[in-house]
């Protein structure tokens, strides 16, 4: 008790004090220590989400995993149109949640939903450009891709099943599909039957993949070819019952010729095969008259200009091809009329001709060959019109030139004819010869610039053009009014190149003026195919990795060629295709193939370097995660992790202080 009567007011013990401070403290603290460690983890998740793999589910179905470390993925960001595929659409996605490794790892599966089937192998799967999927603090999934096998699920596609003739037994089998095929069948049905497949087929790559063989059928007779099947290189399978036939008929028609053995110069005598047989039916029917005379048809009629033995040849033909030539010989007797000819050679400068004249152009020609050869020119023939039942007796020499002939016309002579006739007149007259290049060299004159001269009152150039050429001669006709003396003559002009000329032969446009001549062979063209790019992707592999080679060839040269491809691992040859490539163009083939295990080295296209084995992992490349650096405590102050927890513990600090002054002053002190 106080002076004043109250009950004194006793302090607490120090040991009472002790008993109930410090739990009144830490029940104070406890509210902002987990306020402030929600805070932090919060704050620490900064973990961008991670692509797992992606797989085929089914024939329309991508599945791709996608994890988060220390939170999960906002599924309402993931949408069909985030994703982005190498081949296909995708329509729709649904996703479902996984079991992934990790104490504080989550995961979901998101299956990709395509539109249609795809016509491709691998699939990658990327994020679009306006794509995004984060996780629940924010952090976006990163832009990388991942790829699915096994995806193509569309069968091969027919484009064209074709069986042409080679020969009579022999057929060239096509079949055209729109991608490469590693299996087909083709029953072969007939007098014998056989199954082909794709082994004995060759591969050439284009807008349709076409693969061609020969075969050669064992009998006669007539075949069904039937395309079966097709399996492409992911296994993915095809029926069809394309069909085609083929005719193996190895005989030729039996060719039957009617008409006379005998004839007299000038009677029209008839030739006929309508008794020849096939049992395909004849297709067509070539004679032949003499050396010069092409017919065609069933029936000929004829008539010889000249008495001696003539052949008659036909050929006949079927409609696979086949022939049969048979000639018939028929001797024709002179009857002193109209047309006859007859020509006799002492030596080979002279010929004496006898001509029962027919009002009309008729040919004089020796049997054996020239009719008169000189020096340096040859008169084959000569072609003159005589009246009719007129005859006449040429003598035909080939002499030497004079030089009076250079004088009067400025030309130099080659050859000389002469062509006495007698009183009968002669008229439009054609000659025929031919003059040897060295003799023109000499002279230095070039083809085009031989004449042939008429000798009359003055010498008078004819009307002269090339027939043919050859490697030895050139042949010219010539045309002239009447019968005399002849000279071949060049004009005295340099000669640049004599045998610069073109080597295509005029034809003559008559058939009793045709000549036989030697013409120059055309150089065939050469293919130059060369690969100027060839790809592997991927390109850096580990044994057992799959890859797919992409080559591209060009055909520099001038005609279409085959360019064998060789792909290869080291020395060892994995594969290997024929391409076939037109002049001029280009053509590009794909190989898709599997390194072969316990295997490393440089993977070539024909010896070029497009890939390398490794021991480490290969397959496509993967894009690095974005970095996440390491901030600078400093820097981070106030807004960061640091100045997080700095300032939560200062305030920590600031409410303990707050609260035990609060407390002293209730105690007292």
């Amino acid at each position: 008790m106080n002076a004043a009567g109250h009950p004194r007011e006793t302090p607490l013990s120090a040991g009472c004090r002790r008993w109930w401070l410090p739990l009144l403290v830490v029940l104070l603290l406890l509210p902002l220590l987990v306020a402030l460690t929600s805070g932090t983890a919060a704050a620490e998740d900064t973990e961008s989400p991670e692509w797992g793999n992606a797989t085929r589910g089914n024939a329309t179905t991508i599945e791709v995993s996608l994890y988060d470390d220390g939170g999960s993925l906002d599924t309402s960001t993931i949408q069909a149109a985030d994703f982005d595929l190498t081949t296909g659409r995708v329509e729709n996605v649904s996703v479902a949640s996984i079991n992934a490794s990790g104490a504080n790892r989550t995961g979901v599966r998101v299956s990709l939903l395509l539109e249609t089937k795809v016509d491709t192998d691998n699939v990658t799967v990327s994020l679009r450009d306006t794509g995004i999927i984060t996780d629940e603090a924010g952090n976006e999934l990163p832009r990388k891709s991942v790829t699915a096998t096994g995806m193509d699920s569309v069968v091969p596609k027919y484009q064209s099943f074709d069986v042409s003739r080679v020969n009579s037994s022999t057929a060239r089998i096509s079949v055209g599909m729109h991608e490469p095929i590693q299996q087909l069948r083709v029953s072969v049905g007939g007098p014998s039957i056989d199954t082909l497949n794709v082994s004995g087929f060759t591969e050439r790559t284009g807008n349709t993949v076409t693969y061609t063989r020969t075969y050669m059928f064992p009998e006669e007779g007539e075949y069904s070819l039937l395309l079966m099947s097709v399996t492409d290189e992911n296994g993915n399978e095809n029926s069809f019952g394309r069909q085609q036939t083929f005719l193996y008929d190895d005989s030729a028609p039996n060719v039957t010729v009617t008409g006379p053995e005998n004839a007299t110069v000038g009677e029209s005598v008839t030739f006929s095969t309508a008794e020849t047989t096939d049992d395909q039916g004849v297709d067509s029917v070539r004679w032949q008259v003499g050396s010069d005379t092409i017919l065609t048809g069933e029936n000929i009629t004829v008539a010889f200009a000249s008495p001696g033995s003539h052949e008659v040849t036909v050929t006949a033909a079927d409609p696979l091809g086949n022939t049969e030539t048979v000639t018939r010989v028929v001797s024709v007797t002179g009857n002193g009329t109209a047309g006859n000819v007859t020509v006799r050679q002492p030596n080979a400068t002279t010929a004496n001709v006898s001509v029962n004249g027919s009002g009309q152009a008729q040919r004089i020609q020796s049997p054996a060959g020239a009719l008169v050869t000189g020096q340096n020119g040859t008169l084959e023939r000569l072609a003159v019109s005589f009246p009719r039942n007129e005859s006449a007796a040429l003598v035909i020499h080939a002499r030497q030139p004079t030089s009076a002939f250079a004088t009067a016309t400025g030309h130099t002579s080659i050859s000389r004819f002469d062509v006495d006739h007698g009183s009968v007149p002669a008229e439009d007259a054609t000659f025929t010869f031919t003059v040897d290049r060295d003799a023109l060299a000499t002279v230095g004159a070039e083809p085009d610039a031989v004449t042939l001269f008429r000798s009359g009152d003055r010498w008078m150039p004819l009307s002269t053009e090339i027939a043919s050429r050859s490697e030895s001669h050139i042949v010219y006709r010539a045309t002239s009014p009447g019968l005399s003396t002849f000279v071949v003559g060049v004009e005295q002009t340099p000669a640049t190149d004599v045998n610069a000329e073109a080597a295509t032969n005029d034809s003559e446009t008559s058939a009793a003026e045709s000549e036989t001549t030697e013409t120059p062979t055309e150089e065939p063209g050469q293919p130059d195919i060369v690969v100027t790019n060839a790809t592997a992707v991927p390109s850096t592999l580990s044994p057992g990795d799959q890859t797919v080679i992409t080559v591209e060839l060009e055909n520099r040269g001038s005609a279409s060629g085959d360019h064998n491809v060789i792909i290869s691992l080291n020395t060892s040859i994995l594969t290997t295709r024929t391409v076939t490539v037109p002049a001029g163009e280009t053509r590009t083939t794909e190989f898709a193939r599997s390194v072969p295990e316990n295997t490393t080295g440089k993977l070539t296209v024909d010896g070029q370097r497009v890939g390398n084995v490794t021991g480490d992992s290969g397959g496509l490349p993967i894009p690095a995660l974005p970095s996440v650096g390491v901030p600078n405590p400093l820097s981070l102050w106030p807004d960061g992790i640091v100045g997080t927890v700095l300032g939560g513990l200062l305030g920590v600090a600031v409410g303990l202080y707050s609260v035990l002054k609060a407390l002293a002053i209730y105690l007292g002190y």
